[in-house]
């Protein structure tokens, strides 16, 4: 059996670790078993999961720019006391530098750099990621992204156009999300919401990445158009509060519904009319590929989040530059859409699990056989 070991901040629910489970519970783990190396010193949602699936997760502490020696030193005493993993696969972006320099130095012969975001944050500290993603090149051995945008970000486009990164896309479990008129009843009667009520879904963690600030606005504007409406907010983080607070201020409060973080994301999906996800920065982004599977429209953030996610019909990019009730009204065009299950184009595209991860599991014993 190979052992891979992913590094990440945490295994919480989010983009890239919700597709790393996708393909963990497909893959044969007689053949290949994942453990986790995180910096996040919390119990993480997965982690329960993770155990019962047979892997293992470690911890080291936090990476802080400022002062990463203890990162550093964690993770030099790890690898000393773990010989036993050859392939490493980091998915912190250009931070990746710092575990895979180590990773090098005491000779881990696979070392992958996993692209799962196509632009940095702002401020001093995107200028420091940015600074770091030259030197990927000489502690990395293999490059991965979930799509070319997200690799001609981190790696540039020369590499990119040279076929040295491989395109591994982020996966679901398309047949959960599959549209379901009975589940759609369902979900409205127990969240008590009105057949003539159009309920605007936003899945994603409470970050300023997300732009839910500006989402609010536009679900503000979007009452004035069409006021028997509910905003249902899937997800929590640190912008709670101020999530909360902007609510307050809008007083819109009786028409938002805060789901919190849920292992049943479809069930709620079910209940959507739209989905929209207005994100200052994204890679690929599987909530948008979820809602495609089940047929609801979405709205999204224009030059931002990849065309490449556009697998059906149903996805409108809106530049950011547009006011709140310029989204607004794409908003209202999007409900006249008549919903339909979408399974099928969005297996044939390679976004399934089910379908996608012997590719990924015999690309690791490929690798492994290469050493």
């Amino acid at each position: 059996m190979i052992r891979i070991l992913h590094i990440l901040h945490s295994m919480d629910r989010g983009g890239a670790e919700n597709a790393l489970m996708n393909y963990y519970r497909e893959m044969d783990r007689t053949k290949v078993q994942f453990d986790f190396l995180l910096t996040d010193p919390h119990h993480s949602s997965f982690e329960d999961e993770i155990i019962q699936l047979g892997g293992k997760v470690y911890r080291v502490p936090p990476l802080v720019i400022k002062n990463p020696f203890p990162y550093i030193q964690g993770v030099k005493r790890f690898f000393k006391e773990h010989s036993e993993y050859k392939i490493v696969h980091s998915h912190t972006s250009s931070k990746s530098v710092f575990p895979l320099g180590i990773a090098k130095m005491v000779g881990i012969p696979i070392r992958i750099c996993h692209s799962h975001n196509a632009l940095s944050e702002g401020g001093i500290m995107g200028l420091i990621r940015n600074a770091l993603m030259p030197f990927l090149k000489i502690t990395a051995n293999v490059y991965m992204s979930c799509g070319e945008k997200a690799a001609e970000w981190l790696y540039g486009k020369r590499y990119l156009s040279s076929g040295k990164v491989e395109i591994i896309h982020n996966v679901i479990n398309a047949g959960l999300f599959r549209y379901n008129e009975e589940k759609r009843k369902q979900m409205r009667r127990e969240l008590n919401i009105s057949d003539d009520t159009i309920v605007i879904g936003h899945v994603a963690r409470f970050s300023t990445q997300k732009n839910h600030l500006f989402a609010l606005d536009v679900f503000y504007e979007f009452l004035k158009l069409h006021p028997k409406a509910i905003y249902m907010l899937v997800g929590d983080g640190e912008k709670r509060k101020e999530i909360l607070n902007k609510i307050s201020e809008l007083g819109i409060a009786a028409n938002v519904k805060l789901i919190g973080v849920v292992p049943n994301v479809y069930d709620y999906e079910q209940a959507m009319d739209i989905f929209v996800l207005p994100s200052l920065c994204e890679g690929l982004p599987l909530s948008i590929i979820e809602a495609q599977v089940s047929g609801l429209p979405c709205v999204t953030t224009a030059g931002t989040v990849s065309t490449e996610c556009r697998v059906t019909d149903l996805v409108k990019y809106v530049s950011l530059s547009l006011s709140p009730s310029e989204w607004a009204k794409v908003y209202l065009e999007s409900t006249f859409i008549k919903r339909k299950d979408r399974y099928n184009e969005i297996s044939a595209a390679g976004y399934d699990s089910k379908t996608t991860a012997h590719t990924l599991q015999e690309r690791y014993i490929e690798l492994y056989n290469s050493i």
